[in-house]
């Protein structure tokens, strides 16, 4: 009998992995990529049903798509990375666009408990930024979401997205059109916490511009001159900290403290040469035409160069005629002073005044004895 029953443990024994871990062996199950469904899986972006413009410009109206897409893009990218698309000729290319999806809208490569998530609506966004180049400026607003995430520090941060936070200024970055990252450290004192609250704002306002323009545009032709990007962020946000842009390219644009002062300075100089109202309607105009030359060509600028020099020696001559009201504002300062400035002081009483004041000239009015100059006036 012995025998029998141990027979039939022996017959039983192949299945036991099954029987003791249905779980594991379904997940397993779920997340082994072969050819076949991975072809079948990628098949809307090699049949052209996803495009890279929609990967590039991904245009989501509620969260319910956002997860679907999600579910989608993290099938697309794991057969990406497994090298089972040998039907994709623009592999890698796709690879990272599905990443910096996955990156922004699914939190891939990041704690949950290090990195937040908040989506703009750009055509209802209070932001200060967003308002003046929608309602001021009467720029539409592009439809969906925007995809703005915080970061406790650039450790926490995925390798893809790290490199573009590599300077120590760098407050925010804009990738392609639509997703924006920012640093919200957990700041130790008060005074460091206080000027989190002012600058963090500005800093998603400002990357709220570049998102907002990029994702009006034809997304793989939003590569717009620096001076324009960046100085219309500033004008708009009022935000001059250090910030990037990853072009559908790839490529990080890197602005110094110095090309930023510049590129502000552009704007002003633009707004006291045509007026705020015009400036607004050219603003509005070189958007739609993507070519911000209509700002300058009114005022016999030849090129962006020609313009960013013109600025900067307006700027300086600025700078000099407030340098030189400041002397002239001492120099009165100081000829009131000396104007104002008692011509005698009696050493009697210790009465000070002015020399009319002296009774025949020579006694002290407050103590009727001759008095003895002692500030020399």
């Amino acid at each position: 009998m012995l025998i029998k029953v141990l027979l039939s443990l022996a017959l039983l024994i192949p299945f036991f992995p099954t029987l003791a871990k249905p779980t594991e062996g379904a997940w397993a199950a779920e997340h082994i990529f072969s050819q076949d469904n991975c072809e079948q899986i990628l098949q809307p972006i090699v049949n052209g049903d996803i495009s890279l413009e929609q990967l590039t410009n991904p245009i989501l109206t509620t969260q319910t798509e956002i997860k679907e897409q999600v579910d989608l893009f993290t099938e697309m990218h794991q057969c990406l990375d497994e090298g089972t698309a040998s039907q994709i000729d623009d592999r890698e290319r796709i690879r990272t666009l599905l990443e910096y999806f996955l990156i922004f809208a699914g939190g891939l490569d990041t704690p949950t408990a290090e990195t937040t998530l908040d989506l703009e609506l750009l055509e209802i966004s209070s932001d200060p930024g967003v308002v003046n180049i929608r309602d001021e400026a009467g720029i539409e607003a592009p439809e969906g979401y925007i995809f703005v995430r915080s970061y406790t520090s650039r450790e926490a941060m995925p390798p893809l997205l790290r490199r573009a936070f590599e300077g120590p200024d760098v407050a925010g970055v804009t990738i392609l059109s639509r997703y924006i990252a920012v640093i919200a450290e957990d700041k130790k004192t008060w005074p460091q916490r206080a000027l989190q609250l002012q600058t963090l704002p500005e800093t998603t306002s400002h990357e709220l511009i570049h998102a907002y323009v990029n994702s009006t545009l034809v997304p793989l032709n939003f590569n717009l001159p620096t001076w324009f990007s960046e100085g219309l962020a500033i004008y708009f946000s009022g935000s001059e900290k250090i910030h990037k842009v990853v072009t559908p390219n790839f490529t990080i644009r890197n602005s110094s403290t110095e090309d930023y002062q510049l590129y502000d300075t552009a704007f002003r100089y633009l707004e006291a040469r045509h007026g705020p109202e015009r400036l607004l309607e050219l603003i509005n105009r070189s958007i739609e035409g993507a070519d911000p030359s209509a700002l300058y060509q009114d005022l016999g600028i030849g090129d962006d160069q020609q313009l960013l020099t013109q600025a900067g020696a307006w700027s300086r001559q600025r700078n000099n005629l407030a340098r030189g009201g400041i002397v002239v504002v001492a120099l009165i300062a100081v000829l009131l002073l000396w104007r104002l400035a008692p011509e005698y002081n009696c050493q009697n009483c210790g009465h000070t005044g002015r020399k009319k004041d002296l009774i025949d000239e020579v006694y002290c009015p407050n103590c009727k004895r001759p008095y003895e100059r002692a500030v020399p006036w």
